[in-house]
């Protein structure tokens, strides 16, 4: 018993690594509420939840909040322009989606483009927010680089798309089959204190995995090297 209330006990580790999931969720969820903040408020948690993937020792409350400064200007900027675009993805897929305009074959076809579209857009987003926390670069290049990653890591996108998704799921299957939200609200503490971090993390164990070789070129090199004489 005593072993495993011990510090270095795989149960605390766990414990602790909950504890701070939980606060990183908890700091994420009053950081979006002012809406605008959403962008620098997920670059922050994207930051926090790689680094205790990395599990490098960090105070969570500072460091969220340091990365919520620095990635400020840009990260409101990239908010905006995701709200625009899904709001013009939106509004297509309401219109076309109208019954008075047909059912028919073209018209099927333009909705599933749309819908691939908005698909794409949230790849990115899932994306953007990691590199804005990581990078230092420009909002374009951060786009453009988030989209072509985004392509060339398909087993990855899928993987941190479901991810990202779950949410969502909860909210079809309470509509679904419950017809209503209440399955969703009845969980609501499971989405503000946990959900939130947990999600960061799992994908930020992605995410770091995908950002290394860009982050530490010599070790690659050295790889490489290795293979070669080999």
């Amino acid at each position: 018993m005593n072993k495993l209330f011990d510090l270095n006990s795989p149960f605390m580790r766990a414990l602790s690594r909950m504890t701070d999931l939980v606060i990183l969720s908890f700091l994420w969820f009053v950081c979006c509420l002012p809406v605008v903040t959403i962008g620098p408020a997920s670059a922050a948690l994207c930051f926090v939840a790689m680094k205790l993937a990395k599990k490098e020792e960090i105070r969570v409350i500072p460091t969220f909040f340091q990365s919520f400064k620095v990635n400020f200007k840009q990260g409101i900027v990239l908010n905006l322009i995701f709200l625009a675009v899904g709001a013009i993805l939106a509004l297509d897929m309401i219109y076309f989606g109208a019954a008075e305009l047909g059912t028919g074959t073209g018209m099927t076809l333009i909705r599933a483009v749309f819908m691939a579209m908005g698909v794409w857009a949230l790849c990115i987003m899932f994306y953007a927010y990691p590199m804005q926390a990581q990078f230092y670069n420009p909002i374009r290049r951060t786009l453009r680089n988030a989209a072509i990653l985004s392509m060339q890591k398909p087993v990855n996108t899928v993987i941190v798309f479901l991810l990202n998704m779950v949410p969502a799921l909860f909210v079809y299957v309470s509509v679904r089959y419950f017809k209503s939200l209440v399955l969703f609200v009845r969980l609501a503490p499971l989405w503000v204190l946990l959900a939130p971090g947990v999600l960061a993390y799992l994908c930020g164990k992605r995410f770091v995995k995908l950002f290394d070789p860009y982050l530490n070129p010599e070790k690659e090199e050295e790889t490489e090297e290795e293979e070669t004489e080999e």
